[in-house]
């Protein structure tokens, strides 16, 4: 039987990733052939769902003077990749014009005085329940399965909890001190494949022999010439990878096609093309193509965050979502409160999940003044329950 493949897009994928850096051309949103690719493209095509606390878009560009106000009346500054909520109004001044993507990758443009409305629909929440077992266990289903922080081990960066566009991909690990060399080989359904390579750094590109195939299971596995393994006790779990199927493989290479025609900006178009890949659970090529945003010079808290919580979320890397979260808020302007927030918020979850009370009791009280100052109380009263629980494992340690 023909293995079927399906797609868990969370909100946290379809909401926060298309960050554009130019003012996009009013024909993207009826450019020749593109509506019609994600109305028949199953891969992208979202699903919506009723709530109201879920982004259902964000800010591509802005230029000029241009306000964003919330549903409960509050008037923010928004910059690029700020999030969008349904009952948000977007207004511009005589001067100023906003492009936004919604949810459903649709480009929309506020032109020089107008105030509107958020028309975008509303975004997709799938739950766990929703995946495909046949995902790498859903790779955003957020449990405790986690790399230890700072594993004196090899531990695999990419690709990890993700599936693959790519046949060749490559292949990152944490790095061990005293080891001079590493050798890399690969799992496949448990079994370990005919496949061996000795190299001197942390990275290096599978070579496609012997070939990955679809509907197979693959891990890889690291030794370092010290004698330690990335299957050593500190063995994590969950860190298989799968290959696209080939219609899955042609639906994702249509839709990045498309980007590519419509938008003439290089960095605009790795945005465009890692939202693709992160509702596809792509998630290692996404992450590989957001990584390279920063260093062209594209930097905006929104884009650390978001790596932030790719990293935290779907790779459970709390080293690298660390790093991530910490430049998000070092970039953030001291007006960014939802940014910093949120940030700090992220950043707080991965010290939990490293063990590490003060800091984390720290990031929680002060993301916790960020959600007050919001008028966000269920999102206090959360944090209150953690800090409770984060103060008494403190004592205990």
């Amino acid at each position: 039987m023909k293995k079927q493949t399906a797609f868990c897009i969370g909100a946290s994928a379809i909401a926060f990733t298309l960050i554009a850096i130019e003012i996009l051309p009013d024909s993207w949103e009826n450019g020749p052939g593109f509506r019609e690719i994600l109305a028949n493209n199953p891969i992208i095509s979202p699903a919506i769902a009723a709530t109201q606390r879920i982004p259902n878009g964000q800010i591509l560009n802005i230029s000029g003077e241009v306000q964003l106000q919330r549903q409960d009346g509050r008037n923010i500054r928004p910059t690029i990749g700020t999030p969008i909520y349904p009952g948000d109004k977007l207004q511009t001044s005589q001067n100023g014009q906003i492009t936004i993507q919604c949810a459903d990758l649709g480009i929309q443009s506020i032109k020089a005085g107008e105030n509107q409305l958020n028309s975008c629909l509303l975004a997709s929440n799938k739950s766990e329940s929703d995946c495909n077992k046949n995902l790498i266990k859903c790779p955003d289903r957020g449990d405790d399965r986690i790399a230890w922080n700072n594993a004196p081990i090899p531990y695999t960066i990419s690709p990890r909890r993700t599936q693959l566009l790519d046949s060749k991909p490559t292949l990152r690990w944490n790095p061990v001190a005293g080891a001079t060399s590493y050798k890399l080989s690969l799992l496949e359904n448990n079994a370990k494949l005919n496949w061996e390579m000795t190299v001197s750094g942390t990275e290096a590109v599978y070579p496609g022999e012997p070939a990955l195939k679809p509907g197979i299971k693959y891990k890889l596995i690291v030794e370092t010439n010290t004698g330690v393994s990335s299957e050593s006790p500190l063995l994590e779990e969950d860190t298989e990878f799968d290959l696209l199927d080939e219609k899955a493989v042609e639906g994702v290479k249509e839709a990045v096609g498309a980007i590519d025609k419509q938008l003439s900006n290089p960095a605009a178009k790795k945005l465009a093309t890692a939202q693709i890949y992160l509702s596809t659970n792509l998630n290692a090529e996404a992450i590989e193509t957001l990584e390279t945003l920063p260093k062209a010079g594209v930097e905006t808290a929104p884009i650390y965050r978001k790596l932030g919580e790719l990293y935290r979320e779907r790779s459970q890397l709390m080293p690298q979502a660390e790093i991530y979260y910490k430049k998000a808020i070092e970039t953030a302007k001291p007006d960014e409160t939802e940014e910093l927030t949120e940030a700090r918020y992220g950043l707080a979850q991965v010290y939990l999940s490293m063990r590490n009370y003060p800091e984390a009791i720290q990031y929680l009280k002060l993301s916790q003044e960020g959600y007050q100052s919001l008028g966000d109380l269920s999102m206090v009263e959360k944090i209150g329950k953690q800090l409770q629980d984060a103060q008494r494992r403190k004592d205990r340690q």
